[in-house]
């Protein structure tokens, strides 16, 4: 029986090739057992190597319900969020600043969508060949700017829903007290959020040796197949605390401000007795309750995130197979990019007349349409 210990790192590719009297291999990638297998004849080989969560041999993401959910997520995610920033720009609301800061929210959103759906082309383009491409995928450039697209996507997400329940908690606890945000203002934080969530995101792609993988020959956004850096295990690898710090520090302290000052606008609401309370108030009320189901969303999509992140940096959860890393990644943290359209948009009655006035519409005009062909053909 012939023994080896390989590593991807500095290791030629090719070097398995003649190899037919190979009888068993220990490997520490999964793809050089990809390698060694086509390089061999057929089922002689026996190959060890640990296993990887997303991909197989042949596909970028070996389990067929996770490429249904990219698939639909990323369509959902982009269609819906077009929809919603043309609709805002094409008509004019009361609340400029509320419709500012949902457009730029939509547009985050959509990001998501198009980083899903690269990931879903990718996986399509690769589809029986996957191992031919994996190490130059993670290794390049392109899984890099993948990663950057999803991380600017749910950073600037995360701050953008911080900033909306700022504008809600002035408008509604402190009217008088603090000035209203005026559109100058809220242009002017939202070029602040989305430069601060690019830096974010770009920081680990500019050369720093602390988020290189020396083991691994990868960079940040190269761990997995799907470029998303978090850290959902316990394993350590380079530029971890980096990751630890932004999806679990900095997403877990926005949530906690965003769900106190929610707290504190619906005791202020029930506190506000009938007779006083002024028709401007019940309408910021009830915009603020529209805008806590968005919230909501997004708090029971990244809780999930920030616990597992913290009992993994703590050893305390268990997970060999690493399926919560694959449903979080794919499902969990884009879910919300999907779910947003309908809830800040179509929820609300003026969306809802104008969805309705166009199915009329559409409506109306397929039997005239129907009618006019019979009549032409008759």
């Amino acid at each position: 029986m012939q023994n080896n210990l390989l590593s991807l790192k500095n290791f030629p590719l090719d070097a398995f090739d003649g190899l037919i009297n190979l009888k068993e291999l220990y490997v520490d990638e999964f793809i050089l057992c990809c390698y060694a297998g086509k390089a061999a004849a057929a089922g002689t080989v026996k190959c060890h190597s640990p296993k990887d969560e997303f991909s197989s041999c042949f596909d970028l993401m070996k389990n067929g319900g996770v490429q249904v959910c990219v698939w639909i997520l990323g369509l959902t995610s982009l269609l819906g969020n077009l929809i919603v920033i043309l609709m805002r720009v094409v008509t004019k609301e009361d609340n400029n600043v509320q419709s500012v800061l949902l457009t730029n929210l939509a547009i985050s959103d959509l990001l998501m969508g198009i980083y899903l759906l690269i990931i879903a082309i990718k996986d399509v383009q690769w589809q029986g060949e996957y191992f031919l491409h994996d190490f130059r995928w993670r290794s390049g450039v392109p899984c890099a700017l993948t990663g950057v697209l999803s991380m600017i996507s749910s950073e600037v997400s995360v701050l953008m829903l911080t900033v909306l329940t700022t504008d809600r908690l002035i408008c509604i606890v402190f009217p008088f007290k603090v000035t209203r945000m005026n559109r100058s203002v809220a242009y002017a934080i939202v070029g602040g959020v989305w430069v601060f969530g690019t830096m974010l995101a770009v920081i680990p792609t500019l050369g720093l040796e602390y988020f290189y993988d020396k083991k691994r020959s990868v960079g940040f956004y190269g761990k997995s197949a799907v470029c998303l850096p978090l850290q959902l295990s316990a394993e350590r690898m380079a530029g971890w605390e980096y990751a630890v710090g932004i999806f679990i520090g900095l997403n877990f302290v926005s949530f906690v401000y965003i769900l106190v000052a929610y707290i504190v606008m619906f005791i202020t609401v029930r506190n506000t007795s009938n007779k006083v309370r002024s028709t401007n108030l019940k309408r910021e009320s009830q915009m603020a309750r529209r805008m806590f189901f968005i919230v909501l969303t997004d708090f029971l999509c990244w809780m999930p995130v920030i616990l597992i992140g913290l009992l993994s940096v703590l050893g305390k959860f268990h997970d060999p197979e690493k399926q919560a890393y694959i449903w979080i990644a794919v499902f969990v943290l884009p879910v919300n990019s999907s779910i947003n359209p309908i809830l800040y948009t179509f929820s609300t009655p003026d969306a809802r007349r104008k969805v309705g006035r166009m199915k009329n519409l559409l409506l109306s005009f397929i039997p005239r349409k129907l009618r006019r062909s019979k009549v032409e053909n008759g």
